[in-house]
Parts: structure tokens; C-alpha cells; sequence
């Protein structure tokens, strides 16, 4: 819950080098500009530019669509999902997928890929690696079931299926099935771990091991371990924390020795361009973390066996793993540090896809990107800015530029702890009453902001995003007579001699925010309810402290990052996910409970089909909307630009949805 960085593109560090650089263009190849050299080909991904490489080399078992819904994709259909909800079977295409190399998807990758997933030594992102962990008691292939196919299971759905997702009336032969045995019912399951995880050639996984011990064979097997634990050792000396610390005490000084432990291994070392910072310096302190967590890597990899040394060894390979994905597209061609080309794989599991090929150009500097997608050199931004979305509106070319929703959202939390002021309901049903959201986000706030009414990501199946309440003062001014709140002599409610006065922090280089806020604190003081504002301490201290046991605020703003499933979401407001003494850090810093609301919580996290979930998340949502544990302000924001000619299955693509982009595959390409 801590504060994210600003969102946007950074500064260019480099001359941009488009035209120089670029294959000549081809009409039917779809451009894309990226904001950055796409550095790993596997998860977690860091930026929009990894994100989408990562979309286009690899497929999971679901494919989660625009309104975060689990599609089939290499899956024929959901789980089947046993009585007591801890055993699930998936079925895989009889016909078969296959990966970038060729090779036919078996359901032995698929449980190689989730084993890995579960592994302690699994690098493929710390929150799909944890619910894998925590969760995955086992998994195991079977062999495809006996008799005629079910008629309605459906084939895996392509990209560019029907959003409804109704399956067409055949479906593919059976294939084998995967059963997964998890440790509790856990419906979040199908979207953290099954619909994110990219299932891997194991083949290649493997052969990749081999190849990594073999270039490693001079190495002693616990040398990298023996380094790493040395260099941890220095860093924490007494005398690193003197006000001139001696040489070692800084990451960047052991770079050479972790250099020379990479070159032993004959391991690639990472590019030392790719970590450039904004002054066009090379940041030597990242560039060491890099070495340290490859060299921590190779000591995993020589002394672990079986699924941890495979584990290990995806991150010694994360920078070329494109062979191993099974995703729409994989690379045939690349020149680091400026382009990649893919062509679309041959057999993907999700059907053809509709643009054979697309280039990835990294653009760093937004306005040569937004000179080059209006020449027509470039079909794609996935990222700009306001300023350049603005030039490429008003050109009058074809093309679309629009701000959306990201998976963020700015708040502010209420203390709901006994002998705060917004302890009671009444409270903070007036404090949300008595704002005009809407009109202040026009304004003075930010005219193309979006308005978070739910605390889900934007555009969940869960709990659809309805219109805002309207500013309702006479409503605000009942609630608070009603709860006892009297006017002060100074215009500001108190009630047994505590004050309705609370404050929030935020930076002024959040200069929207920073309106939106002021002017609140202005509509809540006609309600007789006080809201200072204060300046965000430059470190974030002030603001880890409050997230923090005993949470002393009465209200806090800030920026949130939202889950693809909503119980990720709403775990902030369940009564045992409140810090305590003995777990000072969790999801509920305001203190919230509510009996109800956990259980309908619990059971929206124990039964898997969406539907039910559907039922049980609009009871929720009802609940909070009544009890207003936090109120909603916006949600954090991007900006990308795209050509007309560029189309989905139903038109032209609209930048403006949140996830406007979720099936590539199924676009395709006008003539220029």
C-alpha cells in the first residue's frame, strides 16, 4: 500500500535512434513503440515494454480477458472442481497447442511450470510464486479421460472470442488433464496463479539446466554461495555505519568479484547500458544488484536438484527465454537495446493469430514517438503522455490517443478503531455525502482523471463500476446530528470534546492530487467536518509509520495497487488481516470489521465459478458501499496511442478501456 512512483515515461537518456536503427518498414508488419529495451523475456514483469513481450511470448492455462474473466486458452474449459473444493481437474486440448520451438504443449509442462511455480526458488514474481507456494500441494498428469467428448465444455477460447465467452457448440478431441490438489479451497486460485503463470517448454527448461552446469563445471558448487554470503557480510559490518564508510560497504564495490564469479560460469553478464539513469550515468548500484541476484541464482542452480535447480535457473535465462513460451508470437530476430521481431507461432493454442508479424521499437523520448506513430513509421504507443496525446489528437490522422484506468487507485482510508472520529458509520457516510467527486475531478482536480467508485480494478466482472453518488449536504448535515457531532464556535463539528478534524498527506509535485484534495477539505468544511493538508515528507516515512501498528491516523491517503481477483482487493477490509503488535504490517490498516462483510469475503474465496462469485461480490459490495470503510477518490492512470488502421475484433482499437489490449492475437492490420 505504499506509494507507487509517478507513472510515466521517464526521460530520454539516449538519442533516440527510430529511423537509424528500425528494418525497413513493412506495411503488414504491426510497429509497436516502447517506452524501454524489454531486458527479461519471463515474469515478474517491470513496465509496459516487458509487459507486453511477455503477453506475446507466453500463454497460460486462462487468459484473463477485458473484464478480468479466465478464458480457456490452453485449459478446454474451467476446473471441475471437486465437493469439498481442494481437488481440481483441468482438461488441455486433445489437438494441442504448441510452444515457440514446435513442440506440441503436453500436460507434463504444465506441471513442470506449476511445481517451479511453487518452488522457494521460484523467480516468476513474488506474489505468483507465494499464492503457488502457499496453496499447491500437488499436481499431477492423467491420462485423457474415456468416451465421446462433452458437447458443452467448449475448445479453448481464442483472444478474439465473443466477450461473453459462450462456447461453440463442438470442442476440440480430449486431451490429457492435470489434477491439482490445493490445501484449502481457494476460488483466487484460477486467476493469481492459472491464469498468470506462463506455461514453459520443459524440454527447453531442462536442456537450458544442462547447459548452464556444463559452462559452470570449474566452478566449486558452494563458491557462489560462499560469495554472496561474504559480500552480505560486509555490507552489515559496524564500520559501514560511520559517517564515511570504508570501501566495501557499498554494493558497487564488489562488482569485480561478482563479475569474475559470472565470467568463471561463463555466464552472460547483464548489459550495463540497460541500466543507464535518467543523467545518461550508468547506475552502478542496480547494475551490482543484478550480478548479486545472478550469482545468488548459479549457487541455486549447482547445489539444488529437480524443480528448485529449475527454478533457479530461469533467472540465468530470463533474457532469452523467448523459446520457451507458448504464446501467439516468438522472436525470429533483435538488435538489444533498440528492436525485436516476432513472427506468430505456428499452432498456438489459442488459434492463429491475425497479424503475422510485429516489431517491438524502443522509443524513449515521447515526442519522437508521437512524430513517428503520425508519419506512420510506428502503429502503436503502448506508452506516452498527456502532452503528446494531445499533438497526436489534434493532427487529424488516424490514429486514436486516450488516457485509461490502471490497476491502481488513489483513497482515502478512515481509522475505524474505537475513540477515533470515524469510528462510526454515521460519520463516514457524511464525510463521502458531502463531496462532489464528479464535478471537483473536472474542476479542479484532473478533467481526464477516472473516478474510482469500487475498490476493485477498474472494469472487474466483480463489482462493476456504477454512477457516483451525487453531493447530497442535507444528508451529510442528518448524519452527523444524528451521530452527535455539534457545530463548534469555529464552524467544525466536535462531539464530547474531540473535534471532526483529520488530515492527509500528500507531495506537491502531485499536482492534481494536491487540487483535488484541497478542494475536498474546502466542501467538507460546509458539513462542518475539517480535513488538513499537509506535505508528504520527501522519504515516505510519515506514511510507512501510519501503515504500520498502531496505525495512528484518522485518515490516510494513498495510492493502492489492485489484484486481477477481488478478494486480492478486498482482503483490505477483512477483520484478520488488521496489523497487530505480532504482524505490524497488513492489508487492513484501518482497523475496519465488519462480520458480514468477512463472511461474504469467506465464501466468495471458496467457491470457483464466477458466477456464484458474481452474487456473493455485489452482497459485498453493497455491504461496503454502506459501511464506507474508505472512500474512493481515482484510479492511477497511462496513456497509449494507436493507429486505426490497427483493428480488433469489433473495430478500431479504443486506448481508453483499461484492458484494451488483452487479445493481441486477434487483431489485424488495414493497409496503410
Amino acid at each position: 500500500m505504499d506509494e507507487p512512483e509517478p507513472t510515466g515515461t521517464p526521460p530520454p537518456t539516449t538519442a533516440p535512434t527510430v529511423l537509424v536503427t528500425s528494418p525497413p518498414r513493412d506495411p503488414n508488419v504491426l510497429v509497436v513503440g516502447v517506452p524501454a529495451w524489454p531486458a527479461d523475456a519471463l515474469p515478474p514483469a517491470v513496465g509496459a515494454s516487458q509487459s507486453l513481450l511477455h503477453d506475446l511470448l507466453h500463454e497460460s492455462l486462462y487468459r484473463l480477458d477485458g473484464s478480468l474473466r479466465p478464458r480457456p486458452l490452453i485449459a478446454v474449459a474451467q476446473p471441475r472442481v471437486s465437493e469439498d473444493g481442494r481437488t481440481w481437474t483441468i482438461e488441455l486440448d486433445g489437438s494441442g497447442g504448441r510452444f515457440a520451438s514446435g513442440r506440441r504443449i503436453r500436460a507434463s509442462d504444465v506441471v513442470g511450470s506449476l511445481r517451479i511455480a511453487r518452488s522457494p526458488t521460484c523467480a516468476l514474481g513474488r506474489e505468483l510464486c507465494a499464492t503457488a507456494l502457499a496453496h499447491l500441494e500437488d499436481v499431477e498428469a492423467r491420462e485423457p479421460l474415456r468416451g465421446s467428448a462433452s458437447a458443452t465444455a467448449g475448445p479453448p477460447a481464442s483472444p478474439g472470442g465473443s466477450p461473453s465467452g459462450a462456447p461453440p457448440a463442438t470442442r476440440a478431441p480430449r486431451g490429457e488433464r492435470v489434477v491439482l490438489t490445493l490445501d484449502q479451497p481457494y476460488a483466487p486460485f484460477l486467476t493469481e496463479v492459472l491464469a498468470q503463470l506462463p506455461i514453459l517448454d520443459m524440454a527447453a527448461v531442462d536442456a537450458g539446466v544442462r547447459g548452464i552446469v556444463a559452462s559452470a563445471r570449474g566452478v566449486q558448487a558452494g563458491a557462489p554461495d560462499a560469495l554472496v554470503t561474504r559480500i552480505y557480510r560486509a555490507l552489515g559490518a559496524d564500520a559501514c555505519l560511520e559517517a564515511e564508510p570504508p570501501g566495501g560497504c557499498r554494493l558497487a564495490d564488489h562488482r569485480d568479484e561478482l563479475e569474475t564469479m559470472l565470467h568463471s560460469a561463463s555466464l552472460t553478464l547483464p548489459d550495463r547500458e540497460l541500466f543507464t539513469n535518467e543523467m545518461g550515468q550508468v547506475d552502478e548500484a542496480a547494475y551490482a544488484n543484478a550480478l548479486l541476484d545472478e550469482v545468488a541464482a548459479l549457487g541455486q542452480v549447482l547445489t539444488r536438484t529437480g524443480t528448485d535447480q529449475q527454478a533457479a535457473a530461469l533467472g540465468l535465462m530470463a533474457d532469452d527465454a523467448g523459446p520457451f513460451g507458448a504464446g501467439p508470437y516468438r522472436i525470429v530476430d533483435r538488435a538489444a537495446g533498440s528492436w525485436i521481431e516476432l513472427e506468430a507461432t505456428p499452432g498456438h493454442a489459442g488459434g492463429d493469430a491475425g497479424i503475422e508479424r510485429i516489431r517491438l521499437q524502443v522509443i524513449d523520448d515521447p515526442a519522437v514517438a508521437a512524430t513517428a506513430l503520425l508519419a506512420g513509421d510506428v502503429d502503436w504507443l503502448v506508452r506516452t503522455d498527456g502532452r503528446q496525446a494531445a499533438v497526436i489528437e489534434a493532427a487529424g490522422r488516424a490514429a486514436r490517443a486516450a488516457r485509461r484506468p490502471i490497476d491502481a487507485s488513489w483513497l482515502i482510508v478512515f481509522n475505524t478503531r474505537r475513540g477515533r472520529p470515524y469510528a462510526e458509520a454515521r460519520t463516514r457516510q457524511a464525510f463521502a455525502a458531502c463531496i462532489d467527486r464528479d464535478g471537483l475531478t473536472a474542476q479542479v482536480g484532473d478533467p481526464d482523471a477516472v473516478v474510482a467508485v469500487t475498490p476493485l480494478a477498474p472494469g472487474s466482472w466483480a463489482m462493476p463500476a456504477g454512477p457516483s453518488a451525487p453531493r447530497d449536504v442535507t444528508t451529510a448535515t442528518r448524519l452527523l446530528d444524528d451521530a452527535g457531532w455539534v457545530v463548534g464556535a469555529d464552524g467544525i463539528r466536535q462531539r464530547s470534546g474531540v473535534r471532526l478534524s483529520s488530515s492527509v498527506a500528500v507531495r506537491a509535485s502531485r499536482t492534481g492530487v494536491l487540487a483535488m484534495i484541497q478542494a475536498v477539505a474546502e466542501q467538507l468544511r460546509e458539513c462542518g467536518i475539517e480535513l488538513l493538508v499537509e506535505d508528504l515528507d520527501l522519504t515516505g516515512d510519515q506514511l510507512l509509520a501510519q501503515l504500520r501498528w498502531p496505525n495512528d491516523f484518522d485518515t490516510l491517503l494513498t495510492m493502492r495497487a489492485l489484484g486481477a481477483d477481488p478478494d486480492a482487493d478486498l482482503l483490505a477490509f477483512e477483520g484478520d488481516r488488521i496489523p497487530t503488535q505480532d504482524t505490524p504490517v497488513d492489508a487492513n490498516p484501518g482497523g475496519f470489521r465488519d462480520a458480514d462483510l468477512d463472511a461474504l469475503l469467506a465464501r466468495g474465496r471458496s467457491v470457483v465459478p464466477i458466477r456464484e462469485r458474481e452474487t456473493i461480490y455485489a452482497e459485498a459490495g453493497a455491504r461496503i458501499a454502506q459501511r464506507v470503510p474508505a472512500w474512493w477518490m481515482w484510479y492511477d492512470t497511462a496513456w497509449a496511442a494507436i493507429a486505426d488502421r490497427v483493428r480488433g475484433p469489433d473495430g478500431p482499437i479504443d486506448p481508453s478501456q483499461p484492458r484494451y489490449a488483452w487479445n493481441v492475437a486477434s487483431w489485424t492490420l488495414d493497409p496503410p
